[in-house]
C-alpha cells in the first residue's frame, strides 16, 4: 500500500527564560533545501496549553513574527519580557504559514519556560 504525506511539520522544542527577551532567527528551506520564497505569506507562532492560547505573534510591524526577506526565507521571531512572563513550565505552539486560503504547521513542539 502507498502512502501520500503531505505533512511538512518539524518538530523543534523551544525553551525560553520567564520575563526575558528572545530572539529566534529561522531560515525556512523547501524540501530540496532551497531558501522557501515567503512572498504573500502570514505567519503566527501560538503557545497554548490545552485549548487556551496564551501567546500569539503574528507577522507584522511589531507583532513578534518578522518576514526579514521574503525571499531567501529569513524569519525572525521575537518575544518581549513582557510577553515571556508565562508560568514556568512547559507548554506546546505551533508555527503556521499561510497564503490565501492555504494553512501549513511548519514547526510544532514544547514551548518551555524555565524559571528566572
Amino acid at each position: 500500500m502507498a502512502t501520500i504525506n503531505t505533512d511538512i511539520a518539524k518538530k523543534i522544542d523551544i525553551v525560553i527564560r520567564q520575563d526575558n527577551s528572545a530572539t529566534i532567527n529561522l531560515s525556512i528551506k523547501d524540501s530540496s533545501n532551497a531558501a522557501f520564497d515567503l512572498t504573500g505569506y502570514g505567519i503566527t507562532l501560538k503557545v497554548y496549553d490545552g485549548s487556551d492560547t496564551l501567546l500569539s505573534l503574528d507577522e507584522g510591524a511589531g507583532n513578534g513574527v518578522a518576514i526579514a526577506e521574503p525571499t531567501d526565507g529569513s524569519v525572525v521571531i521575537s518575544i518581549r519580557s513582557s510577553q515571556a512572563s508565562l508560568l514556568a513550565g512547559s507548554y506546546k505552539y505551533r508555527l503556521v504559514l499561510t497564503y490565501g486560503d492555504s494553512v501549513k504547521t511548519w514547526m510544532y513542539g514544547k514551548f518551555k519556560v524555565n524559571e528566572d
